[in-house]
């Protein structure tokens, strides 16, 4: 099942994608005793309800998908947490030892937008750069949790795309501010749940910037597995529903190619992982 947010910024609406992809079935409409956001949906157990109206949504409760906004999957997250160096190839390219454990850095839930949504760029900025990753969104509130259960507290799967103002994250030798700008969080399209989603060490992903290609990676070469992560996370943070973890970047971001290579307004992002689909950015 994938479940999208739809509808202008700020007045999104939960749905879940249906046809192909080519409608999205309004859960709400659907059933009313359904809550119309996700992190109110993720929050209570209406999953049977919602697999039910994918199978065979009412009429009047069906918007076509290319005629209405797509929104962040969770358009307001409480947190997200982002692993840093957590690609063998990415750290290879720098020159960096593996990380022993799991690099946390947060971006601002400010930052989240959606998937197709302008990357703006901010006034004061000289080194913008992109980021692919696999995107977790957490299901339920998650403390303490085993390495063996970790999996369980995941609600679903999506794109994610870490943008990045290089000379703010080196210049202020810490990384929220320059990861943190209005617009540095796109991500969706749609939150696809694990059962359709698949292994999530075993997933392509690729970053192109104006149809060349930049990253192409899988995620078979993350250092720290999701289950590490949510599990070294929640030692001491607890992870509520809808909060959001970017799980790292591989090999061929902006500031590491010789010669760097990075964004300017005009440039269209376009980044995917096998099975979760395509968030595709213009810098503006």
């Amino acid at each position: 099942m994938k479940l999208v947010s739809y509808g202008p910024v700020g007045h999104e609406r939960l749905g879940v994608l249906i046809e192909g992809g080519a409608s999205i079935a309004d859960l709400n409409r659907a059933d009313s005793s359904i809550p119309s956001t996700m992190i109110e949906f993720l929050n209570d157990d209406h999953w049977a309800k919602a697999r039910a109206i994918a199978a065979n949504a009412p009429g009047s409760s069906v918007v076509k998908t290319n005629s209405v906004r797509l929104g962040a999957p969770v358009p307001k997250p409480g947190q997200i947490i982002c692993i840093g160096l957590n690609y063998k190839d990415h750290a290879d390219e720098q020159g960096h030892a593996y990380p022993e454990s799991p690099l946390l850095f947060g971006k601002s839930p400010m930052a989240a937008c959606g998937p197709n949504d302008d990357i703006v760029y901010p006034d004061g900025v000289t080194q913008l750069d992109y980021e692919v990753e696999l995107g977790v969104v957490i299901g339920k509130t998650a403390k303490h949790v085993s390495v063996e259960n970790a999996l369980s507290y995941v609600a679903g799967y999506c794109v994610v795309h870490d943008v990045s103002a290089r000379c703010c994250q080196f210049g202020d030798k810490q990384w929220f501010r320059g990861k943190s700008f209005d617009t540095f969080a796109p991500f969706g399209p749609a939150l696809v749940t694990p059962d359709e989603a698949g292994n999530p060490h075993a997933l392509k992903l690729s970053c192109k910037v104006n149809g060349e290609m930049r990253q192409n990676s899988n995620t078979n070469n993350l250092i720290h597995s999701v289950e590490k992560i949510i599990a070294y996370i929640t030692r001491g943070i607890t992870l509520q529903p809808g909060d959001v973890l970017a799980t790292g970047t591989p090999a061929g971001v902006g500031v590491f190619l010789k010669p760097p290579r990075l964004l300017n307004k005009g440039d269209v992002v376009e980044l995917e992982v096998q099975g979760l689909g395509k968030v595709v950015n213009k810098v503006v």
